[in-house]
């Protein structure tokens, strides 16, 4: 196999454990979607037939659009009877995938006298589109559905059907991904197995990559005069290919197959057009339907088939398809889950998403989500897809609490011989603890200049029920905050003199309120009492505050948090009138990384709680996607003593939260005196530096920091 792998990993089942955080966890293991399949079947004369079909899947079989057998167990073959109609005969099966179970796809075989119809990859469609009803059943598709590729299903651990040699395993992969890989169930991207990459390809002669079997067709000349006669292919980049199919034109009026077909053909391949290698040939052909030419993985960009043998007063051959099949992996391919409920019928909020996963190095594997509360994906009450996410181990993103929540993989890769893999997930949820029952809020301005300090008015409604409960509320800022004026909550106007409002709080009469970064980027309000629905079914909130946007665009999502709970339920955009979160910059920036200083620049880590830690702050600009950011402390000697831990950023100013040592860890540039061991390093004069890796090449500054005591 080379380096053409996947990796295995550990597998969860689906199914239900607890969770400290949220309650409950839904684990998954395997990957549930339905295939529709069709093949419209010629017959001579009308007579009775035996069916002989396993699926990987749950399957449904329907013969000219009336439902012949099911079953669910592969490892077992079924015979049925059907009768044939003279002509068109509607072959018809929908394939449920939804166990990891190791293997793809169908097979299929009819065998009615003389009179054959098997699965095969040049005449069988497929599609992923729900099909409701039995119209589709007996439809034309075969301009509207996929052709099938290779399927994998071990035909020797089939039980109880004797297919026909000529049956193929067949498949359809939906958005370019597999997921019967493995016995465990992973997800992969689909292959080019059984995928004819010639389709609709440039030939040398036209229509023998058109895809239709019958018309038109290269013809040749009688006799010794197709000797050496020959059609080039060209594909559209360098790909490895292991096998090329010659299909014959199927008989017409005193037309047979025998006639029809080459006696000898060679098969030829080509980077460049100047050198040509010979990869294999047929001669004395006897399989007259179709030949294939099958050789070890070779890179091609040029295929050519050349006859190689022919006889005198032969009639001419006639072939209608030409196709060639690679065996790399396609480059993008993703899967979409069915709307997830975890068994539970009610709203809820959901909490932590963890999964397992290989991606070897030139792919990629991120999840989006998405939530609602239908069954039905197109109901209004369903979010958007959120943004990509790479890493495990995230909060739900998504607006809550919602019934349902469901999630697509992206898979890519840039090595066509590797593809990233999914082995399982789980997700925590939890019905109990539910901040509120809908929350939505909105910004104003909607366009600010970049670098700019802007006042920004952020407001939410939120709704309310019987049992609910609002302690915090969490709204992400563009960048750290540099004051906040005034928040107006529950009919009053409240005037905030100082950020962060400190151990005190603000008192508001019956409760009090604090105003603090939540992280970097993160402003937390919190009420002391909790807002519950004694207070209202439905309360505006409104925070004026000011901060200043270093990327293009930003979101003001914002989320709230239950008593006792750190899992945040998503508040969802307000459209209301033209409402929304978004914010677009107007003027830009130029520098890449500016305001790069220590705050203090002379610290006393001696344990007083006066200036015992310092904060090598900068700021980020037109950095929308987390990019590394390294800051390094060293001696003068130029010797590192600690490189901080700055996580991966994206646009902002990253300063001195103005907190306690104990609450101001999660500042990136946040020193606390001590090197790589944990030991205080002595009074001096220390250098630093911060490194961005940006689109515009790498960006250093540096400054120094005293540390006294």
């Amino acid at each position: 196999m080379g380096r053409r792998r996947i990796l295995l990993s550990l597998t969860l089942l689906l199914g239900f454990g607890s969770s400290p955080l949220c309650g409950q966890t839904f684990r998954i293991g395997h990957w549930e979607q339905t295939t529709y399949y069709r093949h419209t079947f010629q017959a001579q004369q009308a007579r009775s037939g035996i069916v002989r079909i396993t699926a990987i899947g749950d399957y449904t079989l329907y013969f000219n659009g009336s439902e012949v057998e099911s079953d669910s167990d592969w490892r077992t073959a079924e015979e049925v009877s059907v009768d044939l109609q003279a002509g068109a005969n509607d072959i018809a099966v929908a394939v449920n995938h939804f166990e990891a179970v190791a293997g793809t796809g169908l097979i299929f075989s009819l065998q009615a006298g003389p009179q054959i119809a098997v699965s095969e990859t040049s005449l069988w469609f497929w599609s992923d589109a729900a099909q409701v009803g039995t119209d589709w059943t007996t439809e034309n598709v075969q301009n509207s559905w996929k052709r099938v590729q290779a399927g994998t299903i071990s035909r020797g651990q089939v039980q109880g059907g004797i297919f026909h040699p000529l049956a193929e395993v067949i498949a359809g992969y939906p958005n370019a991904v597999n997921l019967g890989s493995s016995s465990t169930g992973l997800i992969v991207l689909a292959d080019q197995r059984g995928q004819n990459i010639a389709l609709g390809l440039n030939a040398t002669e036209v229509g023998v990559t058109d895809g239709r079997i019958g018309t038109p067709v290269w013809s040749l000349p009688q006799g010794l005069g197709a000797l050496n006669r020959l059609v080039d292919i060209t594909l559209p980049d360098l790909t490895r290919i292991n096998r090329v199919r010659v299909i014959t034109k199927p008989p017409d009026g005193n037309e047979v197959y025998a006639g029809n077909s080459l006696l000898g053909y060679s098969v030829q391949i080509s980077e460049d057009q100047s050198r040509w290698i010979e990869m294999g040939g047929i001669n004395d052909i006897e399989d007259f339907i179709f030949t294939e030419v099958l050789f070890d993985p070779v890179l091609a960009r040029y295929v050519r088939i050349q006859v190689t043998q022919a006889e005198v007063g032969r009639d001419p051959a006639k072939v209608t398809e030409i196709q060639i099949y690679g065996v790399d992996f396609v480059a993008r391919g993703s899967y979409t889950s069915p709307p997830l409920d975890f068994g539970d019928d009610t709203v809820k909020n959901f909490g932590r998403v963890r999964w397992w996963a290989d991606v070897p190095a030139a792919t990629e594997l991120s999840l989006q989500f998405s939530t609602g509360d239908s069954p039905d994906t197109t109901d209004a009450s369903w979010s958007a897809w959120s943004g990509e996410f790479a890493a495990s181990d995230i909060f739900v993103p998504s607006p809550e609490p919602r019934r349902y929540l469901r999630y697509r993989v992206n898979l890519r890769t840039e090595d066509l011989e590797v593809t990233p893999a999914l082995d399982s997930l789980e997700i925590d949820f939890s019905a109990e603890r539910i901040a509120a029952r809908d929350a939505r809020g909105s910004v104003v301005p909607n366009e600010a200049p970049m670098g700019v300090e802007t006042p920004f008015v952020y407001r939410a409604i939120l709704e309310l029920a019987e049992g609910d409960s609002v302690e915090k509320v969490r709204i992400h800022l563009p960048s750290f905050p540099t004051r906040v004026d005034s928040i107006q909550l529950l009919g009053q106007a409240i005037s905030v003199p100082q950020f962060p409002t400190g151990s005190g709080g603000i008192d508001v009469g019956e409760r009090v309120l604090r105003i603090m970064p939540g992280s970097v980027d993160d402003l937390d309000v919190l009420f002391e009492p909790p807002l519950s629905s004694i207070d209202g079914t439905e309360i505006p909130f409104q925070v004026l505050v000011h901060s200043a946007l270093y990327t293009d665009t930003h979101e003001f999502r914002a989320a709230l948090f239950s008593p006792r709970s750190t899992n945040p339920q998503n508040i969802r955009e307000n459209l209301v009138d033209g409402a929304s979160w978004e914010v677009v910059v107007t003027d830009v920036v130029t520098k890449d990384l500016l305001n790069v200083r220590a705050h203090p620049r002379v610290f006393t880590p001696n344990g007083d709680g006066v200036n015992d830690f310092t904060v090598i702050e900068f700021t980020l600009t037109k950095v929308a996607v987390p990019r590394r950011v390294d800051v390094e402390v060293c001696d003068l000697s130029g010797r590192r003593v600690r490189r901080l831990n700055t996580e991966w950023l994206t646009g902002g100013r990253y300063v001195h939260p103005l907190l306690p040592q104990e609450e101001a860890h999660f500042a990136p540039g946040f020193w606390d005196g001590m090197d790589e061991s944990g030991e205080l390093v002595p009074p001096g004069i220390y250098l630093f530096t911060v490194k961005a890796n940006l689109d515009s090449g790498d960006k250093t500054a540096a400054g120094v920091v005293h540390l006294v005591y």
